[in-house]
């Protein structure tokens, strides 16, 4: 979907070495890779371990975007240990297996795509992907799909806070909302018009080394 703005740049990402991989049907011009083609062809079989294991996890596993807290924004480097420890962001934060999370930040972010995704594969939970955050379908959507926690960046919850109020907002599953940003004015009209939902407030940069957790509320 997002080609369209890659396009007009693939001379100079050609010249600079830069290799440029589309999913979907095409037809792309000269020197993209259609990756759909490359995947329906692949074996299922899984190649043996020393071919796709890292030799060293602080290797790059990947690059993904940050809005720039350390300076203007740029693709952030992630190591394999990285990537592996984000598996057990839900389970420090008190989620399980049981669970259904919403999800609704976008994936090239570290917290969409690596603690959302990567934290659901981790303890097994079920995930439910919405496309864009909706403040009016918000508490029907967890309502339908039996959600019981949440992860936002603050700004969702105060979109949550400023709707007009309803009947039934209360009459929800929702037990757990984690994320970041989140202003104690905020976190106070949140609890007391949603109902006792725990939450807890994180903090890890995507180009940082140290993370925070607030478990007291």
């Amino acid at each position: 979907d997002l080609f369209g703005s890659v396009e007009p740049l693939l001379p100079s990402l050609r010249e600079d070495g830069v290799a440029v991989g589309v999913l979907g049907a095409g037809p792309y011009p000269p020197g993209v890779v259609a990756l759909q083609e490359l995947l329906d062809a692949a074996s299922e079989e899984l190649e043996p371990e020393d071919v796709w294991e890292p030799e060293d996890m602080n290797d790059t596993c990947l690059y993904i975007f940050t809005s720039g807290t350390t300076g203007l924004p740029k693709a952030a480097r992630v190591s394999h240990l990285k990537a592996v420890m984000c598996l057990s962001f839900y389970e420090l934060v008190g989620a399980s297996s049981r669970d259904v999370v919403y999800l609704a930040l976008p994936l090239y972010h570290m917290a969409g795509s690596l603690l959302g995704i990567v934290g659901c594969l981790g303890i097994g939970a079920t995930c439910v992907l919405k496309e864009k955050f909706s403040a009016s379908q918000f508490w029907d959507d967890c309502c339908a799909e039996g959600v019981t926690v949440f992860q936002y960046i603050g700004e969702l919850c105060r979109y949550l806070v400023n709707q007009p109020q309803r009947p039934g907002e209360r009459q929800h599953g929702l037990r757990l909302a984690v994320g970041s940003g989140l202003r104690p004015d905020v976190w106070r009209s949140f609890q007391q018009r949603f109902g006792p939902v725990r939450i807890v407030e994180t903090y890890g940069m995507s180009e940082g080394n140290v993370s925070l957790f607030n478990y007291t509320g």
